[in-house]
């Protein structure tokens, strides 16, 4: 990367969101990229341009270019004209936010390079990101708070985190093991009394098999259960393992064997409780969608991460600026559970309450990269700051198109936009803001009314909602949220 590509001008705040693309061709060059991944470009049809004077579509930086030219990349992201693509490795996550937080336009995770063809493709619909998003946020834990999932009798999500930590900061750290029941009617939020009795009989069988190795079993989710050994290799792990499939194949779904997959992992992958977690988690979601292989541990990742890894990177972005933000921390998942229920009860179809979803948790990841101060916005903010911090819906539209698809990154850009046409960054009005924008601008509305004030009473919440109806929200997604606002605080909780 030298000077030449690199030269610089004025940004202006008013541009922004992708430009539009010069040709049909995909023009890339490469900075840093191994062999494998820019075979793998190649093999999209994209066009690899080495020559720095010719007329390109974006820049792709790898992750894995060296420190000495890392930190030369980012000190010029800022100056650069047109887009850069980070392309993240496994692990890289953090590297990739602070890429993007220098000035760099989108990540897309090493193995998925095909989402590049977003970049000439407007119409391109990727899903795998949704899928990896689902998975990870999709569902209720189904715990109680106290300890004890009272449905199973097992211990829960929170004692599950306690006792890893407790083991890590005796320097013992454990083997720990997802294990995660691929199932539709499992995974729903008040699973039928089928699936609650068989969810009881093998968290039974399940901890009767593991206890009798000395490895500890808790009720982490509604179809996910964890597994910790203290003292447990990862040969003993994959034993393990097949023979807790093999018990999930004895009860039944739709008339199949129950389809259950594990992701763990060791010592020999993360010196820490926050990492062990992280990768134990990341196992089982790529062996949920791997189809061969249902006992997979973190030393075994590689290309099938990577959409995972593209959550990984935009889920650390939103960690951190939510603590800027009036709302505080969660607000983007409290806002994406929020929108998803307000999205059913309007009668969107299961596909567009995920995309609703999704585009609801990730709205406000846009905001880094904007300058300190202007992060929080907008109360205090004037001038530049104030503008800067207007960019941010187009920004995160920008994050999101690639990897999330157009639809995703048409919500996010349109979640400011008003009915009455006063809103920002389009000054679109009514219908044709996206129904998915309406939606998450008045749940938006509703967390902010209760992080302002936890007691805040549910009339008071109502009244703010109706008052900007027909100037700000949708009237018809008000009227809805206003009579159910009961089902979207617990969907909030």
């Amino acid at each position: 990367m030298t000077a030449t590509d690199t030269a610089v001008r004025t940004t202006r705040l008013t541009e922004l969101g992708f430009p539009p693309s010069r040709s049909e061709a995909l023009r890339l060059r490469c900075v840093g990229v191994p062999d494998s991944a820019r075979a793998r470009l190649a093999a999209t049809g994209a066009e690899l341009i080495d020559d720095e004077d010719a007329t390109i579509d974006a820049v792709v930086l790898s992750t894995r270019l060296p420190p000495d030219g890392m930190k030369q990349a980012s000190d010029q992201l800022a100056a650069r004209v047109g887009r850069t693509i980070v392309l993240a490795h496994t692990g890289a996550e953090r590297l990739a936010a602070e890429l993007v937080r220098a000035g760099a336009d989108a990540i897309v995770g090493e193995g998925n390079e095909e989402a590049l063809i977003g970049l000439v493709d407007a119409d391109r619909t990727p899903t795998a990101l949704l899928a990896s998003f689902e998975r990870r946020f999709g569902s209720s834990s189904g715990t109680n708070g106290r300890g004890i999932d009272h449905a199973t009798g097992l211990h829960d999500l929170r004692s599950f985190e306690r006792r890893i930590g407790t083991l890590a900061d005796a320097e013992e750290i454990p083997r720990v093991a997802f294990c995660k029941v691929v199932s539709e009617k499992w995974n729903l939020r008040h699973p039928d009394a089928v699936v609650s009795a068989q969810r009881r009989r093998l968290a039974t069988t399940l901890a009767h098999v593991a206890g009798a190795i000395g490895v500890e079993t808790f009720a982490t989710g509604n179809a996910e259960f964890g597994l910790i050994g203290p003292v447990l290799s990862p040969h003993e792990m994959e034993r393990l393992g097949g023979r807790l499939v093999a018990t999930a194949a004895t009860f039944r779904d739709r008339g199949l064997p129950l389809r259950l997959v594990i992701g763990h992992a060791g010592p020999e992958s993360a010196h820490d409780a926050e990492e062990l977690l992280d990768l134990a988690r990341r196992a089982v979601e790529v062996a949920a969608v791997d189809g061969i292989r249902q006992v997979l541990g973190a030393e075994d990742l590689a290309l099938g991460v990577s959409v995972t890894t593209e959550l990984e990177a935009v889920v650390r972005l939103l960690d951190e600026v939510e603590p800027a933000m009036r709302a505080g921390r969660g607000h983007g998942e409290r806002v994406g559970r929020m929108a998803a229920e307000l999205a059913r009860l309007r009668g969107c179809s299961p596909a567009a309450v995920s995309r609703i979803q999704l585009a609801a948790h990730l709205h406000d990841v846009g905001r880094a990269g904007l300058p300190p101060d202007a992060v929080g916005g907008p109360e205090g903010l004037t001038g530049e700051l104030l503008e800067s911090w207007r960019t941010f819906p187009a920004r995160s539209a920008e994050l999101l198109q690639l990897t999330a698809g157009p639809e995703v990154a048409r919500m996010a850009r349109a979640q400011r936009e008003r009915w009455d046409g006063q809103g920002f960054p389009d000054g679109i009005d009514g219908q044709s803001i996206p129904e998915g924008a309406r939606v998450i601008a008045v749940v938006h509305r509703i967390d902010l009314e209760m992080a302002s004030d936890r007691h805040v009473p549910a009339g008071a919440v109502s009244e703010a909602l109706r008052a900007g109806a027909g100037t700000e929200f949708d009237p018809d997604v008000v009227a809805t949220a206003v009579e159910h606002l009961a089902e979207l605080l617990d969907a909030r909780r």
